[in-house]
């Protein structure tokens, strides 16, 4: 009898909980950007909310938390209500933050439900102009020749660029030196005036400066040619001993708060597979140096979770102290 119970009562709460996820969504959702408006995951949000907005009848808008590489907006995200109601544009800093940070306050991959991958854009090795290497090998052996002498640019402490050379550090074991700009602006500069000498950034970006004769290409730090730019070798290719693995990108995801019903994240896995298979946002994505990127929900989790893991043992291994 209680077990008879027990069944018709659980069946009346799927019957609630089918009708209240039937209803959603019926007000306005807040997609939560954890960076500054106008930089590149800013427009990756604003994409993702008018195409999702258009699909779901509904607003949604773009609410910009900057702060802290993205700690500020994710863990907003991650204690607000899991009602399908407040998204968040996850980057690869989040990952990275939960391997650097004591206190983030929130754990990516515990703390937030994944929902969707939704682009990936390559990171490409690039050198100041007097530097000539004609691969990766060449860095390598000037690394050993010099230990610790090699400078590495990056945006900023704990960012893509930081993390994918101390990763290539390790795999190739050399030493460099880190110098960390307070963004990508002044790091170009100086690496373009010869100040530093190598860096890692956004594909798009690079291959402005490299067509311009301001930097020199190395090879792009994902495991396959781009398709944005398929002439120019990766750093597996140029090394496969040592960097067969080697890839290194900067991507977005989209999560919410951990709890958000079964329902509702499978619905907008749905339609972030309709929007992502779209033409015109795939222009849009490869105009912005991106490849758009859709995963299931389950292989969305599994992708945060590798990646996370990653930085983990790479902040171990590479000694990086913690903030």
């Amino acid at each position: 009898m209680k077990r008879i119970l027990s069944l018709f009562l659980g069946g009346i709460f799927l019957v609630a909980a089918s009708l209240v996820h039937a209803a959603w969504p019926d007000r306005q959702i807040t997609l939560v950007v954890p960076f500054p408006a106008g930089g590149g995951t800013d427009v990756v949000g604003r994409i993702i909310a008018k195409e999702l907005a258009q699909r779901l009848r509904v607003n949604v808008v773009v609410e910009n938390r900057p702060g802290a590489s993205g700690n500020i907006g994710a863990r907003q995200v991650s204690k607000a209500s899991p009602d399908g109601y407040t998204l968040l544009i996850c980057t690869t800093a989040q990952t990275i933050s939960g391997a650097l940070y004591t206190q983030a306050g929130y754990d990516v991959a515990n703390d937030l439900e994944a929902i969707s991958t939704i682009n990936d854009s390559p990171l490409v090795l690039i050198t100041r102009p007097g530097l000539q290497l004609s691969s990766v090998q060449d860095l390598i052996e000037l690394a050993r020749r010099s230990p610790g002498k090699l400078t590495y640019a990056t945006p900023g402490y704990g960012s893509a660029g930081h993390m994918a050379a101390e990763a290539l550090s390790l795999a190739a074991d050399i030493r460099m030196l880190h110098i960390p700009y307070q963004g990508a602006a002044p790091m170009m500069a100086d690496l373009v005036s010869g100040q530093v000498d190598i860096a890692f950034d956004l594909l798009i970006t690079a291959k402005q400066y490299v067509n311009q004769g301001k930097v020199n290409r190395v090879g792009v730090a994902t495991r396959e040619r781009s398709p944005l730019m398929p002439d120019w070798q990766t750093l597996s290719e140029q090394s496969p001993a040592r960097l067969g693995n080697f890839n290194e990108t900067a991507w977005n995801v989209l999560m919410a708060p951990k709890g958000t019903p079964a329902a509702i994240v499978n619905a907008i896995n749905a339609q972030m597979k309709n929007i992502l298979a779209d033409e015109k946002v795939q222009r849009k994505f490869m105009e912005l140096g991106s490849i758009p990127l859709w995963k299931s929900v389950g292989s969305t989790k599994a992708f945060v979770s590798d990646d996370a893991r990653k930085w983990r043992k790479v902040v171990s291994d590479a000694g990086i102290a913690k903030i």
